[in-house]
Formats: structure tokens, C-alpha cells, sequence
């Protein structure tokens, strides 16, 4: 429903003006009458309309003065369209630099130029509708960004700031006035000098977002840190015209992340302490247990003392690991020739008669530091377990999701029942903590282990390389190794 008032002090012309936009093809329309502005102000105190239509003269006072009352008086936005008798040129140019929406003039017979005021008055309370549902739209916009607690800032690609929230005012004791003034460029996240404004040059329409980490010294002297997140907006064809940063204070996190690293570092050189201190002590039971079997010659004590000795070395084997185990993650994962990685893991075995086969030589994988331990227990288990092994074959397969390194060898091979159980801790058999340890070392690395072979025909093992945690070498490796 549209609400007009139309205002003249023609009662004939009043009366048909009302009943053509009352009738006819917009019932939706709905006329109110006046004769004068003075009532008009009046009416308008008592009831909101959607459009004011009024004659230029008018009795007492003018048609402009009483558009000059509605826009710089009563600071009223309602569409105001004059719908004239008479006009000079000057008048019209007053009346729309006054602020009206239209000026149609009514003509020697005003009611052939009824269709063209309908069509003005829909057409005028359209876009005022419009405007004013993007005002509240903008309203409830800036209301949820002033109250977010997150820093959110607006600037134009030359570096002008548009727009800061009171959360980022606050945070940095600033306004956006001292921001403009001053400028951005000693400020976060500007203050990371190039590598911000790098990072900005570096997005597109496919890749539109950047983030980074910032810190910062307030103006009370503590140091702080910022996570932000940096959105380009484009026009329809060009560059980025603008763009938007959200930030958070993670200064929190830094210093829980900063207390773990020292707990950590703590905790790692009192187990270093301790683990040379127990193999120490090791050594010399090892040395007292070996003394007291050769020179006894009852059996039964000798059996008693083959148990300890045996017992030692199992103390000794799970310290080792525990060395092993804990140097997993504490470096992080990076780009190595999966050749050379294992060339270097069958160097540090002693394989006599067994030839070991490797075709990775174009592979990259990106990997913990500790995977050549990985194949170093490979290599090892199938010396000591594979009984008839005297080949062993690494290679490789691309599928669908990833890459497969196949490890295989000609040995007796792994029983069925026992294909998972050799992964687990408690399964030990010289080699159990082994694979344990090597599935946890792949695992830092989204990799996967895992033995398909037959009894009989030798092992198979197969590691899961994940997309992106390999490539091939070609004009470049994707990395160098470290």
C-alpha cells in the first residue's frame, strides 16, 4: 500500500487526481487531500505518508516553502513531487536543488498527465523504499561491527583508511581521525612493513584471502600479538579496490605456546639426564651379570643369570626407544629424496649377500627428519626375521589419492594373525617397538603403514604418502633437503 498526500488548493483537481490513483489499475494506492501546507504539516505530525504531492502556488504560503519546511526544518526525507499549473524555468532548478523528487507540470489538461504522475509516484517511493532499507541495512552492519570484539579495519589499495571499529580504536588507544592523520603504515598489521603489503599483492579473485601474525608494542609498553585475516575486494573487472582486515589478540596463545616450549625443552633435558644415567648404570650390570655367568659353572645359576642378562637388554631396548620416541615431532617435517633416505637407512645396517633395490630416485617426500628410521627398522627386520631373505625392493605407485612405497623382501613373511599386531607396542619381539615407533613417525606426517604380503613369498609393506606430501623431481626438486 502506498499512502500519498496530495496537496492543492484546486478542490476539482484534488477530487480527480484521487479518484484516478484510488481506481483504475492501482488499488494499492491510497489518497489523502489537503488544501493548504499549513494543514499538511499538520496532518503529517499525525500519520506517516509514503510520497507528498503538491501544487506550486498554493494559498498563504508557496510549494516551495513548504518542500524548504519538510527537507532543512523538519529534516523530512519523504519523496516530494511537485504536480504544477504553471512553472517558470527558474522555479523547477529552485525546487529540485531544494530537494524535490520530480517536477511535472499539469499541461492544459491535467488529466491526460495523471498516468506520468502515478508512474512518479510509484517510481519515487521504490527508491526511497530501497534507500531506506539500505540505510538500515548498513545501520545493522556497522551496529554488529562496532560490537565485535575482534579488530576490524577497511582500506582503500592506496593504503586510505576507510573505516576502523571501536574495538581496534581501543585496543591500540587511537581514533580513526589520529589513524587518517598520522596514517597506517606504523600501525598493525601495516606495521610488518612488506611482507603485509607482499601479501596483498599476492591475492586474486580465486584467492581472494591472507592471513598473518603481528606483534606489537602498545603504547603502555607491553608486547602484544595479533592474528589477522585480510579479504580483497574487486570490482567487476579490475584489481582489488579495497580491502578488509579482521584481527584478534593472540598474545594469550603466544605465551601459553612459549611456556609449553620451555616445559617441554625442561622435560626433554631432565629425561636426557636420566636416560644416560640409567644406561650407565646399565653398562655396569651388564659388565657384573656377564662376570658372574663365566665364572660360575652351576647351570642354574648360569640360566638364572642368561634371564637377567636378557632382562637388561630389554630395559635397555625400551630406554633406547623412549629416546627414539621422543625426538618424533620435536623437529618440523620437511622435503628429502626418498632415495637418499634410504641409501642412508641400508648403510647403517650390515647386509652381506642381500641385495638391497631401490627406484625412488625421482620421488620427494615431506617428511618427519626421523623417516630413515623408518626404513633403517624395515631393513632391519627383514635381516633378522626374514630367515631366506637375500633381496630386498623398494618402489613406488601413484594412485588416486596419493603415492604407495612399496617395501618388499623374499622372505618367509608375516603370518596373517599377526599382520596389525606387529604395529603394536605390547606386541614385542625385537622388532615390535620398532614398527610402533615407525607408524608413529608416519603418522606425524598424515602417512600410513601397513602390511599386505603373503606368508611364505616375503613381507609387504605399503606407506601411504598423502597429495601434497610428495612431488617428483623435474627442471627443480620441490624442495631441497634440509
Amino acid at each position: 500500500m502506498i499512502s500519498v498526500l496530495y496537496v492543492d488548493s484546486d478542490a476539482g483537481t484534488c477530487k480527480e487526481v484521487s479518484a484516478f490513483l484510488c481506481g483504475g489499475d492501482d488499488p494499492e494506492i491510497r489518497v489523502v487531500t489537503l488544501a493548504s501546507a499549513y494543514e499538511a504539516l499538520d496532518r503529517i505530525r499525525q500519520e506517516p505518508f509514503d510520497v507528498i504531492v503538491s501544487e506550486s502556488r498554493l494559498a498563504v504560503t508557496s510549494g516551495i516553502t513548504f518542500l524548504e519546511v519538510m527537507r532543512r526544518v523538519r529534516k523530512e526525507a519523504i519523496p516530494f513531487i511537485f504536480f504544477a499549473k504553471k512553472s517558470s524555468h527558474s522555479e523547477v532548478i529552485e525546487a529540485l536543488n531544494t530537494g524535490a523528487t520530480f517536477y511535472l507540470l499539469k499541461g492544459d489538461r491535467p488529466s491526460q498527465r495523471f498516468p506520468i504522475l502515478r508512474h512518479f509516484i510509484c517510481q519515487a517511493v521504490d527508491q526511497h523504499r530501497t534507500k531506506e532499507a539500505l540505510v538500515q541495512s548498513e545501520r545493522r552492519y556497522r551496529c554488529v561491527v562496532e560490537d565485535q570484539s575482534e579488530f576490524i579495519i577497511r582500506f582503500k589499495a592506496d593504503g586510505t583508511l576507510l573505516f576502523a571499529n571501536k574495538a581496534y580504536c581501543r585496543y591500540f588507544s587511537t581514533t580513526c581521525g589520529q589513524i587518517r592523520k598520522s596514517g597506517i603504515s606504523g600501525i598493525p598489521p601495516f606495521c610488518q612493513g612488506p611482507a603485509f603489503l607482499l601479501g596483498l599483492a599476492s591475492l586474486t579473485r580465486d584467492q581472494p584471502t591472507d592471513s598473518c601474525e603481528c606483534q606489537w608494542i602498545l603504547p603502555d609498553g607491553r608486547e602484544v600479538w595479533q592474528f589477522w585475516n585480510t579479504r580483497a575486494i574487486f570490482d567487476d573487472n579490475g584489481p582489488a579496490i579495497e580491502f578488509q582486515s579482521v584481527g584478534r589478540d593472540i598474545t594469550g596463545q603466544k605465551m601459553a605456546e612459549q611456556a609449553l616450549r620451555g616445559a617441554l625443552k625442561n622435560l626433554g633435558i631432565m629425561n636426557s639426564i636420566t636416560r644416560h644415567d640409567i644406561i650407565n648404570q646399565l653398562t655396569g650390570i651388564f659388565g657384573y651379570l656377564q662376570y658372574a655367568q663365566d665364572s660360575s659353572a652351576d647351570p642354574g645359576v648360569q640360566e638364572v643369570l642368561g634371564k637377567a642378562l636378557a632382562a637388561a637388554e630389554t630395559i635397555q631396548a625400551q630406554i633406547l626407544f623412549t629416546r627414539d620416541y621422543q625426538a618424533i615431532g620435536s623437529a618440523e617435517p620437511r622435503w628429502q629424496n626418498a632415495e637418499s633416505v634410504v641409501m642412508r637407512a641400508s648403510g647403517a645396517t650390515d647386509h652381506p649377500g642381500v641385495r638391497i633395490d631401490c627406484s625412488l630416485a625421482d620421488i620427494w617426500i615431506c617428511a618427519d627428519p626421523l623417516i630413515e628410521k623408518v626404513f633403517y627398522n624395515l631393513i632391519d627386520n627383514s635381516l633378522r626375521h626374514g630367515r631366506t631373505v637375500t633381496a630386498v625392493r623398494i618402489s613406488s605407485q601413484e594412485t588416486g589419492d596419493g603415492l604407495v612405497i612399496v617395501y618388499e623382501d623374499n622372505g618367509v613373511g608375516i603370518p596373517d594373525g599377526v599382520k596389525e599386531k606387529i604395529f603394536r607396542r605390547e606386541y614385542f619381539h625385537n622388532t615390535g617397538l620398532g614398527l610402533y615407533l615407525s607408524r608413529e613417525i608416519l603418522a606425524n606426517s598424515r602417512m600410513q603403514i601397513r602390511e599386505t604380503g603373503t606368508e611364505g613369498c616375503g613381507v609387504r609393506f605399503e606407506i601411504f604418502v598423502p597429495k601434497g606430501m610428495y612431488g617428483k623431481r623435474v627442471a627443480d626438486a620441490p624442495a631441497q633437503e634440509a
